[in-house]
């Protein structure tokens, strides 16, 4: 059986490249949750002032691996005020590097 986090990776590059504007747009989407799911011990949420948000990569990373700090990334330029991705220029697997973005 292939390894999930390579082909989740490889997938996430295909779709960036077919539609960077669009991956980019849906990877810096963030919804509000509450405190059971921002509790989560895998699943990646972040607080925004108080707030409770999750986004796909977060979800998508629990979903894949046991580890609070994440298996995939995204390489690319971030908007240095905002936090978010201006672009997106791949995504990697962490488990060799050990960063959860690099920018």
């Amino acid at each position: 059986m292939p390894d999930p986090v390579k082909h989740a990776v490889s997938v996430l590059n295909d779709a960036l490249e077919r539609d960077s504007e669009a991956i980019t747009r849906l990877v810096n989407l963030r919804v509000d949750c509450n405190d059971r799911l921002a509790a989560h011990a895998t699943i990646q949420v972040a607080d925004y002032a108080g707030i409770h948000k999750i986004g796909v990569l977060g979800l998508l990373n629990a979903a894949l691996a046991n580890s609070p700090s994440g298996v995939i990334g995204a390489k690319g330029r971030v908007n240095a005020d905002t936090g978010l991705f201006v672009e997106i220029k791949q995504f990697v697997d962490l488990r060799a590097g050990k960063l959860d973005e690099l920018a």
